[in-house]
C-alpha cells in the first residue's frame, strides 16, 4: 500500500507555492493527486498536465520511505522526459524521484534497460547500435550483395524492406551464437521466410544482429520473447514499481503498449495521462493506441488560450468529444487567409503582417511564430491534390529531416552529438552519441585494449584511460573544444585535421583507403551553403521572423502565433485514404457541417493534425487555405464567430 498525505486545503496551498504558484484545488485535479490506483486522465491540451504530475511526486515524496521500491514515470519523447525532470530538480524533496530506486525516462529507454538488453546479454549476442537509421545504411548496403535479392529486384521493388526488418516476437532463442536465420516481421507485400528472398532477408537480419545492429523495435520484440520465456521479469518489476505513470499516453501504441498493459495492467497502480486528440504518431502497422476508460478523470480547463480558441478547438475533438474551457482574460485574433495557385507565395508575408497588426511593435524577442502543416517535406508523389506540402508556399524551405544523411560514419555521429550540446539536450544521450562513435572508431581500427577487453560505448573512456597516459582526457578535451564547442563536423577543411589528429592521440594508425577510412570521412550531406541550399526552417518576412515547420514539431509546444496552411494528408493512393486537411475538417469545425470519418480514413488525421496545431496558439490562430475549398456559408460562419477573412488573391 503507497502511503500519501492526506490532502488537506494548507497542503494544497503548500503545494502550489512549492511547484510555482500553482492552483491545484479543482475537484478533478485533487482527484488524481489523490489517487495511488489505476486511472485514466484525459486532459486538454494547456491544461498543466505535466506540471500537475510533478506535484503528485511532490506530494509522494513527502511520504516515500522506501529505498527498493519507486515510482516509474514513463513518456513517449525525450522532450516530456526532460520537462519532467527539469520541474523535478527545482524541488528540494521531489528530486529524489530523479534517481534510484525511481525511474524517469521514454518507453524504449525503459524497455531496454530492464527487460530487452539485460536479455540480449544473457544469450550473449553482441550490442552495438540500436537506431534506425544506422540500421537502415547497413542494411541497405548489404542486402545487394546476396544473388536472391538482387534476382527479385528485377521484378518486384523492394527498396526499404531490408531498412526496416525487425525481429518477430513469436520465436525462441537459447543462449548462444546468433542463429543463421532469425524469424522477421512479415509486412504486406515481403516475400516470407519460405522463399528464397524471404529467406535472404532472414540472412541479413541475423548478419546485422550477429554484428550489433538493431533498430529500435527489435527491442519490443525481444521483450515480448523475454517475458514469455521468463514470467519472473513481471513480478519483479511490479514488486520495483508500485506505481507507474505513462505520460503522453496517447503516443504510446501498438506492441509497445501491449507490453506496458502485460507488465503493469495488474497489482500496480498503473496511471495513463494525456489527449485522445492529440494522437499523431500513428502509421498503418502502430496498431491500436490508448482509449481512455469511460471513467477517466477529466481536465478541461486550459491555460494556454482563450474561450474563442477552445471553442473552435472543441468541434475537433472526434476521437473522444471534449468541452475545452478557455482562460476569459484572454482575447485572441484568428484569421483566415484565401489564397490560390497564383497567390500561394503570399500567404505567409500575409500572416507577418497579421502578426505586426495585432502586436504591439517592435515584437519582444522571445516572441514565437510558426508557420506548420500536416505534410512540411518535398514530396514528389504524381497526381493527387495541391498543395502538397510546406514547400508549396515557401520552395526555400529544407526541413532538417531532408538532409542527406550517412549515419553509419563518425562524422554523422558527432554532428549529431554536436546539434543535440547547441540545443541543451539531456548530456547523457550527447554523451552516448560520442561514446557510441568512438567505440566504432577503435572496433574499426581493431584497436588493441589491455587484457583484449571488448571495446564498446560503456567502457570506452575506461580503455582509453587504461593506458597510464590519460588518453581520455586529451579525447574529452578535442571532442568538447572542437565538436560540441566548435564546426569541425561542418566544415571540411577542419574536419580532415580533426580525425587524424584524434587516431593519432588514440593511436590508430589510418591507411590510405578502407572501412576506416570511409568511416572517418566528411558528410558533405546536408551543409548549409552561404547561397542557400541544406536545412532552413527559419525565416524573415517583412521584419518578422517565422519557424517553419511540421505540426508535429510544435507538439507540446505553446506559441504566440500559429498558421496552420493547408496541405494534403496521404494515406495510400486510395480516393478514401487522402483528403485536404483544412477542406475535410473546417465545415465541423465552424458548425456547418460533419467530417466524414467513416468514408475517408484520412479525415481522422486531418481533424488531429488541425486539433493540435490550432491549440499551440495562445492569442494569434490563422488558417491559409484555397479560396475554392471554402463555402460562402463558411465564410459567413467564419465572420459571425469573430474571424478576420483575408482573400490573399486579391491583395
Amino acid at each position: 500500500m503507497i502511503a500519501r498525505p492526506i490532502l488537506t486545503d494548507e497542503l494544497l496551498r503548500q503545494l502550489g507555492e512549492e511547484i510555482g504558484q500553482c492552483d491545484f484545488t479543482s475537484e478533478h485535479q485533487k482527484e488524481f493527486l489523490a489517487r495511488v490506483d489505476s486511472c485514466d486522465v484525459q486532459a486538454a491540451p494547456g491544461n498543466g498536465k505535466t506540471t500537475l504530475l510533478v506535484a503528485k511526486l511532490a506530494l509522494l515524496s513527502r511520504t516515500w520511505a522506501s529505498r527498493r521500491q519507486g515510482v516509474c514515470v514513463i513518456s513517449h519523447t525525450n522532450a516530456a522526459r526532460r520537462e519532467v525532470e527539469n520541474r523535478l530538480s527545482d524541488h528540494s524533496r521531489a528530486a529524489a524521484f530523479l534517481s534510484y530506486p525511481h525511474f524517469i525516462g521514454t518507453v524504449t529507454a525503459f524497455i531496454d534497460q530492464f527487460i530487452a538488453l539485460p536479455y540480449l546479454r544473457g544469450l550473449g549476442w553482441p550490442i552495438r547500435r540500436i537506431d534506425d537509421d544506422v540500421f537502415a545504411a547497413v542494411a541497405t548496403a548489404r542486402i545487394q550483395e546476396k544473388a536472391a535479392y538482387r534476382a527479385y529486384q528485377q521484378k518486384h521493388r523492394l527498396d526499404g524492406w531490408s531498412a526496416i526488418l525487425e525481429v518477430s516476437s513469436d520465436q525462441h532463442w537459447e543462449p548462444g551464437p546468433v542463429p543463421d536465420r532469425l524469424e522477421v516481421k512479415h509486412r504486406p507485400g515481403q516475400p516470407g521466410g519460405h522463399t528464397r528472398t524471404g529467406a535472404a532477408l532472414e540472412q541479413l537480419k541475423s548478419e546485422l544482429a550477429r554484428d550489433g545492429f538493431y533498430r529500435f523495435g527489435d527491442m519490443t520484440a525481444i521483450a515480448v520473447q523475454a517475458i514469455a520465456r521468463f514470467p519472473v521479469i513481471i513480478e519483479r518489476l511490479r514488486d520495483r514499481f508500485p506505481l507507474v505513470i505513462l505520460d503522453e499516453a496517447q503516443d504510446t501504441r501498438g506492441e509497445q503498449l501491449r507490453l506496458l498493459t502485460t507488465l503493469f495492467g495488474e497489482r500496480v497502480g498503473f496511471q495513463k495521462l494525456g489527449d485522445q486528440n492529440q494522437t499523431l504518431y500513428e502509421d498503418d502497422e502502430g496498431g491500436d493506441g490508448w482509449h481512455p476508460a469511460a471513467d477517466a478523470i477529466p481536465l478541461n480547463e486550459t491555460r494556454r488560450f482563450g474561450a474563442e480558441i477552445a471553442a473552435f478547438a472543441s468541434r475537433l475533438t472526434v476521437r473522444r468529444p471534449q468541452e475545452i474551457a478557455g482562460r476569459a482574460d484572454m482575447p485572441s485574433r484568428r484569421t483566415l487567409l484565401l489564397f490560390d495557385r497564383h497567390s500561394i507565395a503570399r500567404v505567409l508575408p500575409m500572416f507577418a503582417e497579421e502578426i505586426r497588426g495585432y502586436y504591439p511593435q517592435p515584437l519582444p524577442a522571445e516572441h514565437e511564430a510558426w508557420v506548420v502543416a500536416s505534410r512540411h517535406k518535398l514530396h514528389r508523389q504524381p497526381g493527387g491534390s495541391w498543395p502538397k506540402s510546406l514547400t508549396d508556399y515557401h520552395p526555400e524551405y529544407r526541413a532538417a529531416a531532408d538532409r542527406g544523411r550517412r549515419p553509419g560514419c563518425l562524422c554523422s555521429v558527432m554532428r549529431k552529438a554536436a546539434l543535440k550540446y547547441s540545443a541543451h539536450d539531456d548530456p547523457r544521450e550527447v554523451m552516448n552519441l560520442v561514446e557510441q562513435g568512438l567505440a566504432e572508431l577503435m572496433r574499426i581500427s581493431e584497436y588493441a585494449a589491455a587484457m583484449n577487453q571488448r571495446v564498446h560505448a560503456g567502457n570506452v573512456w575506461r580503455v582509453l584511460a587504461g593506458d597510464g597516459k590519460r588518453t581520455d582526457l586529451v579525447v574529452r578535451s578535442m571532442i568538447y573544444g572542437q565538436v560540441l564547442q566548435g564546426v569541425v563536423t561542418w566544415d571540411q577543411t577542419l574536419w580532415g585535421p580533426f580525425v587524424n589528429a584524434l587516431a593519432a592521440s588514440i593511436g590508430i594508425a589510418v591507411p590510405d583507403q578502407g572501412a576506416l577510412v570511409d568511416f572517418l570521412s566528411f558528410n558533405e550531406e546536408g551543409i548549409v551553403q552561404p547561397g542557400g541550399g541544406g536545412a532552413r526552417t527559419s525565416f524573415m518576412f517583412g521584419g518578422i521572423q517565422l519557424s517553419l515547420g511540421s505540426i508535429h514539431s510544435v507538439k507540446g509546444r505553446t506559441v504566440d502565433s500559429i498558421l496552420i496552411v493547408e496541405t494534403e494528408v496521404f494515406k495510400g493512393s486510395a480516393a478514401n485514404r487522402k483528403a485536404m486537411d483544412l477542406a475535410a475538417v473546417l465545415p465541423q469545425a465552424f458548425g456547418i457541417g460533419d467530417i466524414d470519418l467513416d468514408g475517408n480514413e484520412a479525415h481522422l488525421s486531418a481533424a488531429t493534425n488541425v486539433f493540435v496545431g490550432a491549440t499551440r496558439a495562445k492569442s494569434l490562430l490563422a488558417l491559409g487555405v484555397r479560396k475554392e475549398a471554402v463555402t460562402a456559408d463558411l465564410i459567413e460562419r467564419a465572420r459571425e464567430q469573430g474571424w478576420n477573412v483575408r482573400d490573399v488573391t486579391g491583395a
